[in-house]
């Protein structure tokens, strides 16, 4: 009771002597609330601004957007027309795509746009958990089974960056984004799987065209690893063409993973 006490006095006195701003535009928040718990019921967007509320303000959240219309149900791009059932893109008709399956939690802008960049270029690593606790949900319902208890994956794996970026940056955000994986004692996280064996320029400003070839024969895997009969959830900050997951899945599925599937916090839709 003592220590419950302490506790919330400890965090009235940070408050007043550090008053909480907004991780993207510096404005004074109101008194941080406790984490969204991404109760039943309610809809992604207002999970995102339940968890991101304690470091973004309502304005940097605004224009949150979740992937609708008709979409592959393998790799999420819209498909054109109308389609009575769900189904499959032309690209992920191949029974040999690399990747088994894409989920993305919102579309890439507004509030999700703007927290991946505070995060990834402006070093607010504050905005790590709250966004890591999100596609952690998101694994929840899309990869386990609750009433079994059991998960249909084995090895949760980053997008890697290359050493040279690493070192510039300082951190791997998406490594950043694991830590309720890591917390989950079902699940594998290994940071190293996966290694950019080369550097590669931004994907940023490339056309789709541009994206593949940027990515052929960057990845490898890391010394002594081995994925061989494993189920393997690739996670990444943004999806755009789907070109480095992509050649990452194709890969693991070389080695003999025996699926690969992806989660991402945002996307673009790029035409193809």
């Amino acid at each position: 009771m003592i220590g419950r006490w302490l506790l919330a006095f400890g965090r009235i006195v940070r408050h007043l002597i550090f008053p909480p701003r907004c991780r993207v535009c510096g404005v004074l928040l109101a008194w941080p609330g406790c984490p969204d718990p991404m109760t039943p019921g309610r809809g992604l967007v207002d999970h995102f601004h339940g968890a991101l509320s304690p470091v973004m303000c309502a304005l940097c959240r605004d224009g949150v957007q979740e992937p609708s219309g008709q979409r592959c149900r393998a790799c999420g791009i819209p498909l054109p027309g109308v389609v009575l059932d769900a189904c499959l893109c032309g690209a992920c008709m191949d029974p040999g795509r690399p990747l088994d399956r894409i989920t993305a939690l919102f579309l890439h802008e507004g509030g999700p746009a703007m927290a991946v960049r505070a995060l990834k270029y402006r070093d607010k690593r504050a905005l790590a958990p709250p966004i890591g606790r999100l596609l952690f949900a998101r694994a929840v319902m899309t990869h386990l089974d609750v009433d079994e208890k059991r998960w249909d994956i084995d090895l949760v794996v980053p997008v890697p960056l290359h050493t040279k970026r690493l070192r510039h940056r300082g951190f791997n955000q998406v490594s950043l984004l694991l830590s309720p994986f890591e917390a989950e004692a079902g699940l594998q996280v290994d940071h190293r799987l996966l290694r950019r064996k080369r550097a590669t320029s931004s994907q940023a400003g490339l056309t789709r065209k541009g994206r593949l070839k940027n990515v052929v024969g960057a990845f490898e895997l890391g010394r002594g690893k081995a994925v061989r009969g494993k189920r393997i959830l690739l996670v990444d900050d943004v999806l755009t063409t789907g070109s480095t997951l992509g050649a990452c899945a194709a890969l693991l599925k070389r080695r003999g993973a025996r699926s690969v599937s992806a989660l991402v916090f945002s996307r673009r839709d790029m035409p193809v």
